[in-house]
């Protein structure tokens, strides 16, 4: 039995607007670590007359968050390359049913079929035009909230309810 039925589309836009959420909590804790450390060394340094170690270390300070976001987007062209070699489009039609025990996601173009249990759902994060459901494997799955239209506060509570377990 399905609570509710919705059609998702998955292209760049999806991913520009969830990129950081792409991102693991222990990912950001190094970031923000790594950022800290290399802006201390670089006052120190400045302090201790060493610029060339206090440039040093802001370069360290710029760089580091370039190489993640760099990296995701590397991620997010080949993921596109794969979807371009199969289906011939630049983007995922989904229709995502929400069931008693799983999500049932049916790709039309693909005529394929994946299922995530409840369990398997980390957190549940709203941006600006959606709801993204996170797994522990960091797959997701993003519903349009214009899709939910009146039906938002019981989606919520539903998927909400279900991570709960």
């Amino acid at each position: 039995m399905s609570f509710f039925t919705i059609k998702s589309v998955v292209n760049k836009e999806t991913y520009k607007e969830i990129w950081w959420q792409l991102i693991s909590k222990s990912e950001k804790i190094c970031i923000a670590m790594v950022l800290f450390c290399a802006l201390m060394a670089a006052i120190f340094f400045a302090v201790e007359g060493l610029y060339v170690f206090s440039f040093g270390a802001i370069v360290l300070a710029l760089v580091l968050p370039l190489f993640f976001y760099r990296n995701i987007k590397k991620a997010v062209k080949l993921q596109f390359q794969r979807i371009n070699e199969s289906t011939g489009a630049d983007e995922l039609e989904l229709d995502i049913s929400f069931n008693v025990d799983k999500i049932t996601i049916f790709c039309p173009m693909t005529n394929g079929t994946s299922f995530i249990e409840y369990k398997n759902l980390e957190k549940l994060v709203k941006t600006k035009n959606m709801y993204v459901l996170l797994t522990k494997a960091r797959q997701f799955i993003a519903v349009d909230k214009a899709e939910l239209a009146e039906k938002r506060k019981e989606f919520l509570r539903f998927v909400r309810s279900k991570m709960e377990k």
